[in-house]
């Protein structure tokens, strides 16, 4: 019995890992279909990032903890860009930040500009779109 909820649970816990379930909804149900993992997690929803000062807050906790030499410069049109395109979704935003913040480096500027976030475009994941 041990052996097939192991087997059971180690392809969907590999699944998350990889970001394989892609979407909320397609994670929530492979939990919820199956009873061990179900008994282990609580699900709730986080509501979408709307309050501007509230994002703006988050945002600039993300930013302080960026670890890049020089101080990111953003402008309020920015920072409506950033919420646009992470469409209030926290994963999204934290995404988006990290990379910015990897762009900032390769480049060589070490921080995050206005421009770097006008100019920012989403990865197009083929196998997500796909799926």
């Amino acid at each position: 019995m041990a052996s097939m909820i192991r087997r059971v649970a180690c392809p969907i816990s590999a699944m998350f890992a990889r970001g394989r379930c892609g979407s909320s909804t397609r994670r929530r149900e492979a939990i919820c279909g199956n009873v061990q993992l179900a008994r282990r997690f609580e699900q709730f929803t986080l509501n979408r990032w709307a309050t501007y000062e509230q994002f703006e807050t988050l945002l600039a906790s993300i930013l302080c903890n960026t670890p890049l030499r020089r101080p990111w410069v953003l402008t309020p049109k920015s920072l409506r860009r950033i919420l646009q395109i992470a469409g209030g979704i926290t994963a999204s935003i934290f995404h988006m930040i990290n990379n910015l913040a990897i762009d900032a480096v390769e480049s060589g500027r070490e921080h995050i500009t206005h421009e770097a976030v006008e100019n920012w475009e989403p990865e197009f994941d083929a196998e997500a779109a796909l799926a």
